[in-house]
């Protein structure tokens, strides 16, 4: 240490103590200008957008897996990109849902929307924008709006429904589904096409 002040002494032709401190300044303030230009402009691309959430809003999930086991052996499982739990009210929201029900003999459905609600006390589902079914025979049904019902085991629309298979394509307004019986029924104007 002796020998580095008296090289600092020679350089300077000055006390080694004012010199040190003028170059740990200068190296100080190079560092912080380096570190300002080189890490300051990424930090600020990286910074994602404020989500503002809903005060009433108990918790808030990004990219969700949820199953369910219902009493009667069916089971769903819901995938989103978000999802939004409200305690109170037993809701659960979901943005860009994917679902599929699977029933106990085998049977299943997917399901796909841009938003899905979830009654968390009596399991029922509501589904809504873009919504397109598809079971494991082939059955291929698209609409806007899609009610589930596990209690009826019923999934239902008022809107209009175009439902399309190997075998024919039927569109109508209205639909419900009787997931025991597979019986599905349509109502307003109808039009089928038998391949």
């Amino acid at each position: 240490m002796a020998k580095l002040l008296e090289f600092f002494r020679n350089c300077a032709g000055r006390p080694a103590g004012k010199f040190g401190l003028v170059a740990a300044a200068v190296l100080t303030a190079a560092l912080i200008a380096a570190g300002t230009y080189w890490g300051g402009s990424s930090k600020e691309e990286q910074k994602p957008g404020l989500k503002v959430i809903d005060d009433q809003v108990d918790l808030y999930i990004k990219d969700v897996h949820y199953t369910e086991v219902g009493d009667s052996g069916n089971r769903l499982e819901i995938n989103a990109d978000s999802a939004t739990f409200l305690k109170k009210e037993n809701q659960a929201r979901f943005d860009r849902v994917r679902m599929k029900l699977i029933l106990p003999d085998g049977k299943t459905y997917e399901l796909s929307a841009d938003r899905g609600l979830l009654r968390t006390d009596l399991k029922n589902v509501e589904i809504e924008g873009n919504v397109v079914i598809l079971s494991n025979r082939g059955d291929r049904l698209t609409t806007h709006r899609l009610f589930y019902s596990d209690g009826e085991k019923k999934i239902h629309t008022p809107d209009a429904v175009t439902l399309t298979n190997p075998r024919f394509d039927v569109q109508g307004r209205g639909m419900t589904l009787l997931l025991k019986s597979e019986h599905v029924s349509l109502s307003g104007p109808v039009k089928a096409r038998v391949r």
